[in-house]
């Protein structure tokens, strides 16, 4: 008599854009008076993140179909310019936000929305709306405000990011990533 193997358990994935080292730096200075200031369940610094498509629970014998989803991504890098803070009350939600939406960010969300859909999974039907979460379950008075200095974040990689619960809050890993080819600009920014 044969044992069974277990199933695997699903996957909780996503994909996203992960800040490098000095984007995150500027995140760090950015949030920190933040914190003073607003109540809430603080992301940590090396969770920040913006998620482009979130997928949920998926079997994880699709995971090797994702990860060559991510490796087909291949776009010109970009920038991206968050500069506005923004509490979304009804999700009790602290975000860093963007007041223009860069074009290569909308095609790469598009792309990514198409390759999804085709293969059966998700889509998100709502209009994209890059955000960093900064604080969830936090308490502000107001609803919007610019900030005084935007965060500038150089864009040439997108990530396959598994998400794990626990009582700590989540743990990502990142499944798979996809560096897109450097403009010598975008090397001179770094």
């Amino acid at each position: 008599m044969s044992a069974l193997l277990p199933e695997p358990s699903p996957l909780r994935l996503f994909f996203a854009l992960w800040p490098d080292a000095g984007v995150r730096e500027t995140l760090g200075r950015l949030v920190r008076p933040l914190r003073r200031t607003v109540k809430g369940r603080w992301v940590e610094p090396d969770k920040l993140h913006l998620t482009l498509a979130f997928l949920g629970a998926v079997p994880a014998e699709r995971l090797p179909e994702l990860t060559a989803m991510t490796e087909d991504l291949d776009l010109t890098p970009f920038e991206l310019a968050l500069d506005r803070l923004e509490y979304w009350q009804r999700n009790r939600v602290l975000c860093l936000g963007a007041s223009a939406t860069p074009p290569l960010l909308i095609e790469l969300v598009g792309i990514l929305n198409s390759k999804l859909g085709r293969a059966g999974f998700p889509v998100e039907r709502r209009p994209f709306r890059p955000h960093l979460t900064l604080a969830r379950k936090a308490e502000a008075a107001w609803s919007a405000m610019p900030l005084k200095t935007s965060v500038t974040w150089p864009v040439d990689r997108v990530t396959l990011v598994e998400s794990r619960l626990s009582r700590a809050g989540p743990l990502y890993l990142v499944r798979a990533e996809k560096q897109w080819r450097a403009m010598p600009e975008m090397a001179a920014m770094k």
